[in-house]
């Protein structure tokens, strides 16, 4: 069986080419706005299963969480460094997903990324990659539930991956994340991780 690889080329079929299409042709659409956004730097994949094959993937994310969010329990945004773990069915595109994240701000040293913690967390819920391993079309989305250290009650939230993906002949190798408002747009310097383009994660609450 033959598997999407996640982080190079999409799997275009006419379905993949067509909602692209689509979504340039309709132009601008109401979109939410993120309450944070988180940014792929590692992964570690294996394939496990052989009559149902699965998709087992562990993370580290970081990126930033607006000011007053559930992620942010502070009056200026914040950091957050992740790190997820999947199991998804390639027969489906569906699984489970769950982690832990760390709240963290600058500690006094302006030059590195922040590190002084505080506020810790865990997240877990359903995802649906359907859209990208049955179709090839570069995003998934998941629904979930967090829950913030000395805070009661859990937090549901939704959130959608954007996989960076290359259109097929394009010469210049231009690395795009699809948007439900535009179509697509470039990835951008920041946006990448010691060059390599990253999985984008959005989260609203």
């Amino acid at each position: 069986m033959k598997t999407l690889n996640w982080k190079s080329t999409v799997m275009w079929t006419t379905l993949s080419l067509l909602f692209l299409l689509l979504a340039l042709l309709v132009g601008p659409a109401p979109t939410l706005a993120a309450d944070a956004t988180l940014y792929e730097l590692t992964e570690n994949m294996k394939l496990a299963g052989k009559q149902v094959p699965h998709r087992r993937a562990t993370s580290e994310l970081m990126g930033t969480a607006k000011a007053g969010t559930p992620l942010c329990p502070l009056p200026v945004d914040c950091t957050i460094n992740a790190t997820g773990s999947d199991n998804i069915s390639l027969a489906t595109g569906l699984g489970n997903f769950g982690g832990t994240f760390t709240v963290v701000v600058q500690d006094g040293m302006s030059v590195d990324s922040p590190e002084y913690v505080v506020a810790n967390g865990k997240f877990k819920g359903k995802m649906d990659f359907s859209p990208a391993i049955l179709g090839g079309v570069p995003y998934g989305t998941v629904v979930g539930k967090m829950v913030l250290d000395g805070v009661r009650g859990h937090v549901p939230f939704t959130g959608t991956f954007f996989l960076p993906f290359t259109f097929p002949g394009d010469s210049s190798g231009t690395e795009y994340y699809l948007d439900f408002t535009y179509g697509a747009v470039p990835v951008a310097d920041n946006q990448r991780a010691l060059g390599y383009a990253t999985v984008k994660f959005e989260i609203q609450f």
